[in-house]
């Protein structure tokens, strides 16, 4: 309801719980990113998720910058858009 306090340990409430939801993203994300039989449409997920993160952008920007997409099945090619995407979004430069 408008004008209540939040609850104690709620997202808007407790910045401690944006922190560890960013983290688990990330951990979750480099966790599917190397494993040998990653699933592109689960990173393409975990990538548009970093978008609900603007205030980290600066440790997105610098994880982004470096994974390397090899591959160049359509799904490859989806990853590197969207990490292309996200990255002009974060640092705003309308290069896309």
């Amino acid at each position: 309801m408008v004008g209540e306090k939040p609850e104690a340990g709620s997202a808007d409430g407790d910045p401690t719980v944006r922190v560890i939801a960013y983290a688990n993203l990330i951990r979750c994300l480099h966790h599917e990113i190397n494993r040998e039989d990653n699933l592109a449409p689960i990173i393409i997920a975990y990538l548009r998720g970093l978008r609900s993160f603007p205030e980290y952008r600066d440790t997105t920007v610098l994880y982004l910058d470096n994974v390397d997409v090899t591959g160049s099945s359509t799904y490859d090619q989806l990853m590197k858009r969207e990490i292309a995407a996200l990255l002009d979004e974060l640092l705003g430069t309308g290069a896309i």
